[in-house]
Parts: C-alpha cells; structure tokens; sequence
C-alpha cells in the first residue's frame, strides 16, 4: 500500500538544499545545484529561490525566482554574490537554504505533496557544496542529500548519532564538525544537544563535550578547541593527533559536515558522516531508539565527569 501524501506541506522545502556560509572564518561558499530527475513521472522543472539566516536562525533576506532548472540541468551559485547585493551581513554562523521547487507550486502556501516523488528527487540528487578562502583562493568542497529533517510526517524519532574515525589536530591543523539543525519549516524551534567523546586510537576516551545547536543554525565542534578546554593538547599532539568522535543527540536529527582545516593555508578537507543505516540494515524505528538509549547507558551516562566545551574561538586562517 503505498504511504499516504503529506498536506499542508511547505513546497520551499520540497528539494532544499542547506548549506553552512563560512564568512566568520573567511570563506566564501558556491553551490553547485542540479535537477538531476531524468526520464521519470516525477520528472519537472525546479525554481530556485535562496534565504539566508542569521546566527540566531532568523531570516535575514531571500534571493526569489534566481532561475528554473529543467531536468538533468546542472547550475552553480557563487552566493558572494547574492549576498552582496542583497547587503546580507554574514557575522557568526550563518546558514544558507536553496529552496528547489516544482513550478507547479510556483505562488502557492501550503501544498499536498507525495511521499514517493519528493524521495525520488531528494534520492537522485547530489549537491556539491564549495568553499573558496579569502584572498587565498584555497577551494574545497562536499557533496550531500538533504532529505527531510525533524519532521514527524517523515521520521518519528529525531536523534543523530556522529561517528568520526578522523579527528586530526597537530600544531597548525584543527578538525571541526559542523552540526545544522534544520527542518521543512521555518515555523522549527526545537534546540538540539549533542554529547560527544574524543577517542584516542586505543579506544580510550579522552575528553567529553557538550553543543547545543539552535533551530535554523549551525555550531561547530572544535577538537582542538575541546582539547586546550581540557588540558590535553599537548599530549594529545604527542601521541600522534588522531582520535575519533563519537556524538550522540537525542532530541533532534543534525546534519554533521566535518572539516579538518589547515590553520595556516585555510584549506579544508570536507566530508561528510553516514548515517548508521550505512551500516546496520535493521537500523530505524524502535531498533533505533533502544540502540541509541543503550549507547547513552554505556558510553555517555556512566562516564566521568569532565569539562564541557563550547565553540571556543575558532581561529581564523
């Protein structure tokens, strides 16, 4: 039986595509955005509008009708751009939504949408996310899916569990993790928390954090700044600089992104986590929420106390 159609659907959030906008930390950020729904009943052209949102997660100027991509087109937005003529002022962490809507729903509220033809778009699509330092001209960038998040039509539980087998600190190299708290409105208000633990290579724990990642923004996770919080750098570098993360959020579905940055260049190597159903096919429903309350028992509940970090500074290159 095929699963019922979602009403009162905001169609801004049908195919969006959301992205961290690195300005505090001087880089500006492209998107390459694509309708890549060929030869299927699905198949339709997408207007593309953006929004840009403050640190705070409140709305600080939409680019609107920026162009219609038909299917297979492929299209790439420098946002400096936009975000020059639209005199947006990028302080903190501010976060960038292209909204990828069916022209049918050009103009309209509220919409019904089916379930399996927004899947069917979300599922063929990759957006290439760039980031370019400033005036280095150093580019990197991450290729992702954005499906729906924190949204009970679609998922019952929101919880995200972060596994990161490449934290790397050395003198002149941080590696962050990049937390976006989103969601197919812009009504969300939920706040996520996230406990995390550094592992060393030896499976010991090293250091426990804690982030909180306000509805319609990003926070980062600094290791190096977790390690200087603890008093660990030093010896954390000496044992070579390489750990593990491991988060766990029980209220909330994040979009981890992780850079290990070049303090001295500004290069950044992006990439992003899996989800667990990578790795567990039974992974989802109530399996889901037993294992993540194990995980929490075991790994995070019965464990020492140690200082939480914040942000920190983040150093800018």
């Amino acid at each position: 039986m095929a699963a019922a159609p979602v009403t009162d659907f905001d169609p801004l959030f049908f195919r969006p595509c959301i992205f961290p906008i690195l300005g505090e930390l001087g880089y500006g950020t492209s998107i390459t955005i694509n309708n890549a729904l060929v030869g299927s009943p699905f198949s339709t052209n997408l207007d593309v509008s953006i929004s840009f949102l403050s640190d705070a997660g409140e709305r600080l100027g939409v680019a609107e009708n920026i162009m219609t991509l038909q299917p297979g087109e492929v299209r790439k937005i420098d946002t400096r751009d936009i975000i020059k003529e639209l005199q947006i002022p990028v302080a903190g962490n501010t976060l960038g939504v292209a909204h990828l809507v069916p022209e049918r729903f050009r103009g309209q509220g509220l919409v019904t949408v089916d379930r399996a033809e927004l899947m069917a778009h979300v599922s063929a699509s990759d957006d290439f996310i760039e980031f370019r330092q400033e005036p280095r001209g150093v580019i990197t960038g991450v290729a992702y899916q954005m499906g729906p998040q924190n949204d009970s039509r679609f998922n019952k539980t929101r919880t995200t569990l972060l596994q990161a087998p490449k934290a790397i600190v050395s003198p002149t190299v941080d590696t962050l993790f990049a937390l976006i708290n989103a969601s197919t409105t812009f009504d969300y208000t939920g706040s996520a928390h996230m406990e995390y633990w550094l592992v060393d290579p030896s499976g010991k724990k090293i250091a426990k954090g804690v982030i909180e990642v306000p509805a319609w923004g990003f926070r980062f996770i600094s290791v190096r700044q977790l390690l200087v919080d603890n008093g660990l750098l030093d010896s954390f570098i000496a044992q070579g600089g390489l750990g593990m993360v491991l988060g766990l959020s029980r209220d909330a579905g994040l979009v981890p992104l992780s850079m290990t940055r070049n303090l001295v260049s500004g290069g950044i190597a992006c990439d992003h986590t899996l989800p667990p159903i990578y790795y567990f096919t039974t992974w989802g429903g109530q399996k889901r929420i037993e294992t993540n309350e194990i995980l929490h028992r075991t790994f995070f509940e019965t464990a020492a106390t140690v200082l939480p970090t914040s942000e920190g500074a983040l150093e800018r290159a």
